[in-house]
């Protein structure tokens, strides 16, 4: 079973958002994460987003559906979602 976490607290006019889950769509500035609630997140990737595993930046196509991973992403709410980190998880 998948940990999901979903945290909110407010940046400025930004919330900042963290969610665990399950890749389930992999695209070149999309990703799609399962959470355990079973809402599925469309979060953006920019050029700026980093891509790490562990303490360690890989390149974005190390990102798999089936993966979990944490994103934390920056938005105005749940349907506008910027990654700035997404961390693949063991």
């Amino acid at each position: 079973m998948v940990l999901v976490a979903l945290t909110l607290a407010f940046v400025s006019a930004h919330e900042k958002i963290k969610i665990t889950g399950t890749i389930v769509k992999v695209e070149a500035t999309q990703l799609d994460v399962k959470a355990l609630d079973g809402a599925t997140y469309e979060i953006d990737m920019k050029e700026s987003t980093q891509v790490m595993r562990g303490i360690k930046k890989v390149p974005r196509s190390e990102l798999q559906v089936g993966q979990r991973v944490v994103a934390d992403a920056l938005g105005h709410d749940m349907f506008d979602l910027e990654a700035v980190l997404v961390t693949i998880q063991k």
